[in-house]
């Protein structure tokens, strides 16, 4: 690249005059490194992967690292914890009943037991949740989330990062107006990216009808505060007192129709940790204060219970909770470590860490799509198969549609469930929403639907990892080299 560019300048300008060019993209590049070395002082190879770029692209690594490369929000940052402040003074919490912590949440998350850590690591304690619903597929659970909408009597609150303007997103939009016209109180969070033709399209006729809709963190190119790369990644559905919605879908006809995807409906006490979550965001970016939810009615039926630990992750937290809950419940594991997603990209602590499960004799599973809707993601992930698989994992290529679902599954009585993906932007930059269930009820709906993707999906063989060509394991490994910039 560098050799490219001299030529390019050199049949462009005087010689002298692009050699100090170069001489200007070299000293830029080296006044970046520090900021690199300070950014990425805990991970040494992201920090290598952005100075080799920063010297091999003149100009175009400055401008990548500036625009992508960093993972602060240091004014967003400041204001999310005065957000969090602000509510914890306006809305004191009664105190929880005293709960009966099982083995399997002392264990794999230990500083979820530590107090109220709501805006500090975005770890809320543990919470009981009953009438817990696995909805796999698009139309048992559109079926239930526009079941919900229709009968809400008080109040809506969503977040979503997609809400596409597609005839499902504009379905759903008119069943949330129409309550708004009946009196109910709906507010619509979205992502400033993700859902920018709903706030172009959309938005309007829905504040028509009275819906409050925002938008968190439109875009923004400024190297000084850039926010574009920062994505609120989360999925969050609540209605009146009675159940919320979480899990890896968003709103539009490929979550519907298409894709193989679940989320999980719930009520309990765990609705008041969820409502939280939509609250500090609400209050990020509207710089408005909004009451609780109704709380939960203490007589409602128990027909199934489990015990949730919610946590808000991203890039205003100083600790990556999600990534350490996830390390934290694959080494601790003692009989199985079953985990689906559409992108996965593990670093290299959370490959060990299912390396040793495999060792240790575990069974150990890893379910992927065979048909990917990012290509370089679906190359990084390949790019890992053969340590796991010599290590005696599984793997599985999910193949009758593109595989969306997002879970792990740990034993007989710890599930996850929520909007990350196991990869770098999941784990460190984007805001998500995951939920540690322990239930074995929840486990084994999860166990069950796992098993028939199973069914479904191709398993990699050995003999398949040594029939690769070699043009195909270096673009794989190319795509690895890059998973760290992400």
């Amino acid at each position: 690249m560098y050799s490219l560019l001299k030529l390019f300048l050199r049949s462009v300008f005087p010689a002298a005059a692009a050699d100090w060019i170069l001489l200007g993209a070299d000293l830029l590049a080296l006044a970046t490194i520090p900021s690199v070395l300070v950014q990425r002082r805990e991970r040494p190879l992201a920090a290598l992967s952005w100075i080799l770029a920063l010297l091999a692209i003149p100009f175009g690594g400055v401008v990548g690292w500036w625009l992508l490369g960093r993972t602060h929000l240091l004014r967003h940052v400041r204001k999310r914890k005065r957000s969090g402040q602000r509510m914890d003074a306006e809305h004191p919490e009664a105190p929880p009943r005293p709960l009966e912590i099982p083995r399997v949440i002392r264990e794999i998350l230990p500083f979820a037991l530590h107090g109220d850590r709501r805006w500090t690591e975005g770890v809320f304690p543990p919470a009981d949740a009953t009438n817990v619903s696995v909805l796999e597929g698009g139309a048992e659970a559109f079926s239930a989330i526009e079941a919900a909408i229709s009968a809400a009597r008080t109040e809506i609150r969503a977040l979503f990062y997609i809400w596409q303007t597609d005839e499902t997103g504009r379905r759903v939009a008119e069943r949330i107006a129409e309550r708004a016209r009946a009196g109910v109180k709906v507010r619509i969070l979205v992502d400033g990216v993700g859902s920018r033709p709903f706030l172009r399209e959309l938005a309007k006729p829905l504040r028509a009808a009275g819906v409050e809709v925002a938008g968190f963190l439109p875009a923004d190119f400024r190297p000084w505060a850039p926010t574009f790369n920062f994505r609120n990644h989360r999925k969050l559905l609540l209605v009146d007192d009675r159940m919320g919605f979480i899990g890896g879908m968003n709103i539009g006809r490929e979550y519907e129709r298409e894709w193989s995807d679940q989320c999980v409906r719930l009520q309990g006490r765990v609705l008041e940790n969820l409502d939280a979550v939509f609250q500090e965001d609400w209050l990020f970016v509207t710089n408005r204060t909004i009451g609780d939810m109704p709380r939960p009615a203490a007589s409602e039926p128990t027909a199934a219970t489990a015990l949730c630990t919610v946590i808000a992750s991203g890039p205003d937290r100083e600790e990556h909770r999600v990534r350490d809950g996830f390390f934290l419940a694959i080494t601790n594991a003692q009989r199985r470590v079953w985990l689906a997603s559409p992108y996965f990209i593990p670093d290299a602590s959370l490959i060990d860490a299912l390396r040793a499960a495999a060792l240790r004799g575990l069974d150990v599973r890893i379910l992927t799509p065979r048909q990917n809707d990012v290509w370089l993601a679906a190359l990084a992930s390949r790019s890992c198969h053969g340590q796991l698989k010599r290590a005696g994992a599984r793997i599985f290529e999910y193949l009758p549609r593109f595989l969306h679902t997002k879970n792990l599954i740990v034993d007989d009585d710890l599930s996850v469930v929520g909007s990350a993906n196991v990869d770098t932007r999941s784990f460190r930059l984007n805001f998500e929403l995951t939920c540690f269930i322990a239930s074995a009820e929840v486990n084994a709906t999860l166990t069950s639907i796992f098993e028939r993707y199973c069914r479904e999906s191709a398993e990699i063989s050995q003999v398949d990892l040594e029939q690769k060509g070699v043009v195909i394991k270096c673009l794989e490994s190319g795509a690895n080299l890059l998973s760290p910039l992400l």
